[in-house]
């Protein structure tokens, strides 16, 4: 092989039986004889461009949500076949789920609350009192009132309308809120806090809230005594249970986290207590009087509902008197480590959220043997679909939000500076 004195110039190269080196070959001399900027675009031009795999695409998506897709096979399944897990049927689910199913849910979420994290964060009274307030008052008011209008509809269902002011009775989420604040840059901490402190309060608020604003359900009246006994016996005490493992082998979540994903176990036995409700509405035949309108009018209030919700927590925490954060920012020129933690992403996503791992099972419980559990559970699971897709849109804006602006400065920073100024 032979080549000239200037090799910016010219490359010859033997020839190859292989037309694609061949090709190579010709390539890398246009793209010396071209330059540097004529080789840059040379190469661009010979690469291949990916191609997207839609199919990974695709199974990414699924697993996301998860959740969403065993809602609807868990429904599917019961409709299918009703008499596997209905009240007194072959696996006996009043015992299995009811107790069986129920206890463990509580007993895994007593075990992963970080009590730690809930007493250092506790001093954020002003934000956590503005998140309660939001979430067990002004939600259920409101939910109060448009089922009210919604039962002077001679053509909506009675039930629904209920379901639906059950549903924003309900307190906050335990987990998806506070995972969506973190991907936002909000208060990690603030809306674990509050997740917590609203599923204890919870226990105590929301079944007087149903009782107050909903009552029985015509065939099954309620017994007071008996259901906060059960609440005790299903809610509370494996609360208890779990916190108490939780301080006696601290070493025991760690060990079961490195083995299993205990959130997603948490969430397949919520799944299965929502199979047992729905196959004891489809056992009774409840659901064949409905027609279709009343559930897409439910879909359309629960999602105008949420987005109503969270507008009103996110111009509460813009109000200036309360001092909240857009992001972190330095409290003083002198310390500028010491920061001011983010709080209005953590106000939204804790306010708006309702949960369906408390509300669930405390509508199976506080109703528990009548046939209308399905239909008066379906505004909270629909609720609860759609705050999680909307919350993944919202989690994309408010992160955005947070990085494009800067919160206003503290009396203490303007001090300083005057201060520093003058001297």
């Amino acid at each position: 092989m032979t080549t000239e004195s200037d090799p910016t110039k010219t490359v010859k190269v033997e020839p190859s039986p292989n037309p694609d080196a061949a090709q190579d070959a010709t390539f890398i001399t246009n793209t010396e004889d071209a330059g540097i900027g004529g080789g840059v675009a040379a190469l661009a031009a010979h690469a291949e461009t990916p191609k997207r795999n839609w199919g990974q695409e695709l199974w990414t998506l699924m697993k996301k949500h998860w959740f969403l897709e065993g809602l609807a096979c868990a429904i599917a399944f019961a409709a299918i076949w009703p008499a596997l897990g209905k009240t007194g049927g072959y696996i006996r689910a009043e015992y299995t789920v009811s107790y069986g199913a129920v206890m463990l849910i509580f007993i895994l979420s007593g075990m992963s609350l970080k009590s730690a994290v809930l007493i250092k964060s506790l001093a954020n009274w002003r934000m956590h009192l503005v998140v309660q307030v939001i979430s067990l008052g002004i939600t259920p008011a409101l939910g109060l009132a448009l089922g009210k209008l919604l039962m002077l509809s001679p053509t909506f269902n009675q039930t629904l309308a209920k379901g639906l002011i059950i549903a924003c009775s309900t307190p906050t989420t335990i987990s998806s809120n506070v995972l969506m604040t973190k991907q936002a840059g909000g208060d990690e901490a603030g809306a674990l806090t509050n997740a917590v402190i609203g599923n204890i309060l919870d226990v105590f608020i929301s079944p007087s809230l149903i009782f107050a604003y909903v009552g029985d359900l015509g065939s099954t009246p309620l017994d007071y005594g008996k259901t906060f006994q059960n609440l005790t016996i299903t809610v509370i005490a494996p609360l208890i249970v779990g916190q108490g493992l939780q301080f006696a082998f601290p070493k025991l979540v760690p060990w079961l986290s490195a083995r299993m994903n205990l959130a997603m176990l948490n969430s397949s036995l919520l799944l299965v207590l929502v199979w047992n409700v729905f196959c004891n509405t489809f056992s009774e035949h409840i659901t064949d009087g409905l027609d279709a309108g009343s559930f897409v009018s439910v879909f359309f209030l629960a999602l105008g509902c949420f987005l109503l919700f969270s507008a009103i927590s996110f111009w509460t925490s813009r109000i200036p008197l309360l001092r909240f954060s857009r992001r972190e920012t330095p409290c003083t020129q002198r310390a500028k480590q010491n920061y001011q933690t983010t709080n209005q992403v953590a106000i939204v996503m804790c306010a708006a959220t309702k949960t369906v791992a408390l509300g669930i099972p405390m509508i199976n419980i506080i109703y528990k043997g009548s046939p209308l559990i399905g239909i008066i559970s379906a505004p909270l699971l629909v609720y609860h679909a759609e705050q999680l897709v909307v919350g993944s849109f919202l989690v994309t804006w408010f992160t955005k939000w947070v990085q494009r602006g800067e919160a206003p400065p503290l009396v203490e920073d303007v001090v300083l500076e005057e201060t520093v100024t003058q001297a």
